[in-house]
């Protein structure tokens, strides 16, 4: 099987049998722990415990991520977490270790990232109900989106993009899957909104919780996929009380701007966005922004006239007029001073695409790393 996804849109009819049914068909997990307790003990022995799961003198193991094998069996219901003990792992992982400053950022990624393939790995093995799964999904689809943003100019031997959005897709898909199960079973979908508004993750005593914020994840299905057709189709089939959400609209707004090749009214769109839907959109900045200047090389083709780079700093959302200027004389065309000569016989097509310096999310947004996984659109 080619994804947890998968497995669970092969089983997802299984959702729909009677409750004593599915109590049959599925296997409970029994451990009480973040980490088993035979785990626990190998790794300890073998000494394969990260630093990341050492608190000072007391250490916090995690489960880690394993491959299935044909000689081994993963479905032991003692080596699996019931919903309760993922949630409090979920909420461990990204509200205590991404905290931890004493590892490089890459390093502290690879180490969530890998725990948190783990807890779909239980999810799929116990075959979770949706309510539940969208609520374990949801703050690790923040997590890769985030992390997706802030690690995007690290060199590939640290992190790797490609995989990063194979697995942000992977949790987006298999949420919204969730959610349209949920409204099928519920049976009155206009009611879906307010459903969700009331689930939330805060199975443990902490003044910060994980939440589950619907309009957000549709959101960012949007902005991850701007040139994908299908997530506008799921907005124009969406409920009204949805549809009506301020941050969808806005970014189906930016959706069909960016189709319409209108990037400057992209650019300006996005200073209205909050702090998550903004690292998704500047994820796909660097293409927009090429795109825009191969656009404009045609509209102020000239060997002679200028454009200033205080314009492109405006228009495209570049950081400095410095910025800009590195941008434009990557894709080949000249700058002289603080202004660019747009000459299309210039422009390197053929060039790889330039990354752009990263903006300190937080800073922008004046908010905490706790704030990013924990803040509500509707508020």
């Amino acid at each position: 099987m080619s994804s947890y996804f998968d497995y669970f849109c092969q089983n997802i009819e299984n959702e729909t049998r009677e409750k004593s049914t599915q109590n049959v068909d599925r296997i409970l997990g029994t451990c009480y722990s973040m980490c088993p307790e035979d785990e626990v003990k190998l790794r300890e022995a073998e000494r394969l415990v990260h630093l990341l799961e050492v608190w000072g003198s007391e250490r916090r193991l995690v489960k880690s991520y394993s491959r299935s094998a044909a000689d081994s069996n993963m479905a032991v219901p003692h080596l699996l977490r019931p919903y309760s003990v993922l949630a409090n792992t979920v909420q461990y992982l990204l509200l205590d270790v991404t905290r931890r400053v004493d590892v490089p950022e890459s390093i502290m990624y690879d180490f969530v990232n890998d725990r948190l393939r783990a807890v779909r790995q239980d999810i799929t093995i116990q075959r979770l109900i949706p309510t539940q799964c969208v609520c374990l999904l949801e703050p690790m689809i923040r997590f890769y989106v985030y992390y997706g943003y802030v690690l995007s100019a690290h060199p590939l031997k640290d992190y790797d993009p490609v995989l990063n959005k194979k697995y942000l897709l992977e949790c987006l898909k298999w949420y919204l899957t969730c959610c349209d199960s949920i409204a099928k079973e519920k049976g009155n979908i206009d009611e879906l909104s307010g459903f969700f508004s009331g689930l939330e993750l805060n199975i443990r005593e902490s003044k910060s919780k994980l939440v589950n914020d619907q309009a957000l994840v549709e959101s960012l299905y949007i902005l991850c996929n701007l040139d994908d057709l299908h997530p506008l189709y799921r907005y124009l089939k969406m409920t009204k009380d949805l549809k009506r959400q301020e941050k969808l609209e806005l970014s189906y707004e930016i959706a069909i701007a960016n189709l319409q090749g209108n990037y400057v009214k992209v650019c300006r769109l996005s200073e209205k966005l909050c702090p998550l839907l903004y690292c998704a959109l500047c994820t796909y900045l660097p293409t927009l922004q090429r795109r825009a200047l191969n656009v404009t090389c045609h509209a102020y083709n000239n060997k002679r006239l200028t454009v200033p780079s205080t314009a492109l700093v405006r228009w495209l959302c570049f950081t400095t007029e410095r910025d800009a200027n590195t941008v434009c004389s990557h894709y080949g065309l000249k700058v002289n001073g603080d202004a660019v000569q747009f000459d299309r016989s210039e422009f390197k097509t053929d060039a790889h695409l330039h990354i752009p310096v990263i903006r300190n999310i937080r800073k922008k947004f004046d908010v905490s790393l706790i704030d990013i996984f924990t803040y509500e659109t509707s508020k």
